[in-house]
């Protein structure tokens, strides 16, 4: 099989010839091919190449194109203030993002009547006082046509691009963006109907753009990120009303267009696992960060969706080569038991990450994760 084909059957809940591996690639790309986060952040090519030496050296099915480290995605995806390595931080720092609240009460109506690019007109010149909104636009159409390019060169190499497209997330996430998590969070008492109003503006519109990107660039699997609307910070109730409608929308949105959902989970979603059995069947990529329980993860949704994870950051950075491999016996012992699953980094490979505990995954994907 090739690594398109082991994706294919894995989400398909079947077994592929053995478990694919695919970490979430960002910063660590820099420092393994010798050059600065700076340089990551802000140089396409040196970028891809640094992506494609790691994914190649490490025989990797499946990579990010360091998706989360390009500045002209993380600018327009993320509606909060960038502090960039280079400019604010050391040049190999990572990047870290101000969450000064940028979105105003008004800005609701504004994208409730008008959309996400009225929003995004308005939320630019507060964030970025330099940034006009022509450039960004270009800024956008010439960060489509990379990944076009690049995922196209990936997969001359016989790596798979992971995604084609990333969501913020659902409406609350980006609102915690924009808002700030404090401020979104008592918007959900204060203004719930406009929450919700707005919020559906913002899906549709989401929507809208994943779906032809994902087209353009021949990579029909959509990120979408879960992180604010945890059970950390949400209680089941408030899920129910103001998240799920919002998944429902976007996974079946993606799933009518021929796409996979990949559902990247920061945080512990253990108590809300049950949740995603409501989506279809062997339809979307379940990705965990190691601190929702993989392994209760394969009990509840282990017959019904594809999971991808989760080796800790911590092993990665200050385990022994041995721990790492141990665990990610484990993992393709339990979790990729009957197959379904995909062997990853939990959430993006460490800054600091050990060159031999990154090996590690491979060496335990090539001894154990052959299916007979």
């Amino acid at each position: 099989m090739n690594p398109s084909e082991r994706i294919a059957a894995v989400i398909s809940l079947e077994c592929p010839d053995r478990v694919p591996l695919a970490p979430l690639l960002d910063h660590w790309a820099a420092p393994y091919a010798g050059i600065t986060n700076a340089e990551l952040m802000n140089d396409p090519e040196k970028r891809f190449n640094a992506v494609l030496k790691t994914a190649q050296d490490f025989r990797w099915d499946m990579t990010f194109l360091a998706d989360t480290a390009n500045l002209t995605l993380l600018k327009i995806g993320v509606p909060a203030l960038m502090r960039l390595p280079g400019v604010d931080l050391p040049e190999n720092a990572t990047h870290q993002f101000d969450e000064i609240g940028a979105m105003t009460d008004e800005d609701f109506d504004v994208l409730e009547k008008d959309g996400v690019f009225a929003l995004f007109s308005s939320l630019i010149p507060r964030i970025y006082p330099e940034m006009t909104i022509e450039q960004a636009l270009m800024d956008i159409d010439r960060a489509g046509n990379e990944i076009t390019e690049q995922g196209s060169r990936l997969r001359e190499k016989g790596i798979e691009p992971a995604v084609g497209f990333i969501i913020p997330g659902p409406a609350f996430d980006y609102f915690c963006f924009a808002r700030s998590v404090n401020k979104a969070l008592l918007d959900l008492r204060k203004r719930p109907a406009k929450m919700k109003s707005a919020g559906k503006r913002y899906c549709e519109d989401m929507l809208g753009l994943a779906v032809p990107s994902a087209m353009q660039c021949s990579i029909k699997r959509v990120f979408i990120g879960l992180s604010r609307s945890s059970p950390v910070f949400l209680s089941s109730k408030y899920f129910e009303e103001f998240i799920l409608p919002d998944l429902d929308f976007l996974i079946h949105g993606l799933i009518d267009a021929g796409i996979t959902p990949v559902l990247h989970c920061d945080t512990n979603w253990t108590k809300f696992l049950p949740y995603f059995r409501r989506f279809p069947r062997a339809r979307c990529i379940l990705e965990l960060d190691s601190f929702t329980d993989i392994f209760r993860a394969k009990e509840i949704l282990g017959d019904h969706t594809a999971i991808m994870g989760d080796v800790p950051s911590t092993l990665l950075a200050e385990g022994s080569r041995d721990d790492v491999r141990d665990y990610c016996r484990r993992l393709i012992d339990e979790v990729g038991a009957g197959g379904g699953f995909i062997l990853s980094s939990g959430c993006s490979i460490p800054l600091n990450a050990r060159q031999e505990n990154v090996l590690a995954m491979t060496e335990a994907v090539e001894e154990w994760g052959w299916y007979s």
